[in-house]
């Protein structure tokens, strides 16, 4: 029998709230020396390194163009009843992640705000969010939503320490966790111990692989018949693919974020294996059998020898941050390096589920977090 329960508040990251406290007329001063704050609102400061005044308590948000965030909100706070509005890309991938089986209020949240891939504000006004976030560098978004009078918290997609995943994630946890409050449990210190634990045993097994038998493995981010667009240095492909034993291809030949190449460099780069995340709705099968118009990808080595994997989707997408962090390591590594690594990865879910979720997945749920369908990456 499945079970909802409480996950990850996310409060060892949690550091010096500035909720007032008091009667409703009391006022305390923030650090600031200029604002004050009452009982009902606080001031946090977002990922753009701005004081926003927040209500103290918050249950309406909407998440816009940081497509992840949503399911950091889960993460941190145990629910998603109050996510009244999400991107479009972001509520296809939560249609078809096993968040909306853990805590399907997700499902209930409007897109209609996002109209022609922009904010409306007079549709956004109708959800009546008491926050909206946004990805940092989106400032006309921003502005348009802060002139509404939304406060409007700018979180970074990629954090400070260079797309590190991992590092990315428990910055998005202290953000909410200072936006959201409650009290601290163990659930966040136990997701940090197990990635940093995952971590850790993946080095210690990788230490006395050698360069030369280390894969070529390329990212492929997004993907159609008219454009190839692969992940390159400081990006999450990168870092994923040097903590996992591979030599990122396309960022050590000086790709930068999200670059878009042709069958040309992809031949040139000639990967082992390809991965394809779930921001494009291409399948490993697209290139196997080589369906896609105009590009012939059967004399890359990676098609070659059946190495095309699609990234998994389970509490979100596994390629950018997300509380399924350890375990995208895990199948990284095992696919890297099967002689290595011998992990179960059906098994490793489910443990990790009833761990951290303490949902229990079935095998077809399993099927569906390892072989995630096209449909999570229409917009």
């Amino acid at each position: 029998m499945k079970k909802k329960l409480g996950f990850l508040a996310a409060a060892t990251l949690a550091a010096g709230l500035l909720a007032a406290c008091g009667n409703d007329d009391t006022k305390e001063t923030t650090s600031t020396g200029e604002k004050q704050t009452t009982a009902e609102e606080k001031i946090i400061q977002d990922q753009l390194g701005r004081d926003v005044t927040v209500p103290g308590e918050i249950d309406r948000i909407v998440v816009g163009g940081i497509l992840p965030y949503f399911s950091t909100w889960y993460v941190a706070t145990n629910s998603t009843k109050e996510i009244v509005g999400m991107h479009p890309n972001s509520y296809n991938a939560a249609e078809n992640s096993m968040l909306a089986k853990i805590s399907p209020d997700v499902l209930k949240a409007s897109t209609k705000f996002v109209q022609n891939g922009e904010v409306n504000v007079e549709e956004l006004m109708k959800v009546d969010p008491q926050v909206y976030f946004e990805i940092a560098t989106d400032q006309k978004s921003i502005e348009k939503v802060e002139e509404a009078g939304i406060p409007t918290v700018g979180v970074k997609a990629i954090d400070a320490a260079a797309a590190e995943p991992l590092a990315t994630f428990n910055s998005w946890l202290k953000l909410t966790s200072d936006i959201k409050g409650g009290d601290t449990t163990d659930r966040a210190d136990k997701f940090i111990k197990e990635g940093t634990k995952v971590q850790k045993e993946i080095d210690a097994k990788l230490a006395d692989v050698k360069e030369k038998d280390k894969p070529k493995v390329l990212f492929l981010f997004q993907h159609n018949d008219k454009s190839i667009v692969v992940g390159g240095a400081n990006f999450f492909s990168e870092k994923w693919t040097k903590a996992t034993g591979g030599i990122d291809v396309a960022g050590d030949s000086g790709a930068q974020g999200q670059k878009e190449v042709n069958m040309e460099q992809i031949y040139k780069w000639n990967p082992d294996i390809i991965y394809i995340t779930n921001f494009t709705q291409t399948q490993p099968e697209d290139l196997l059998e080589n369906k896609v118009s105009g590009q012939d990808w059967s004399d890359v080595a990676a098609v070659k020898e059946g190495k095309v994997y699609k990234v998994p989707l389970g509490i979100y997408r596994w390629f950018p941050p997300s509380g399924d962090a350890p375990l995208m390591l895990k199948f990284l590594a095992q696919h890297n390096h099967p002689d290595v690594f011998d992990y179960d990865m059906k098994e490793e879910i489910k443990t990790y589920y009833k761990n951290f979720y303490e949902f229990d997945v079935t095998d077809e749920e399993v099927e569906s977090i390892l072989h995630p369908s096209s449909d999570a990456a229409k917009y």
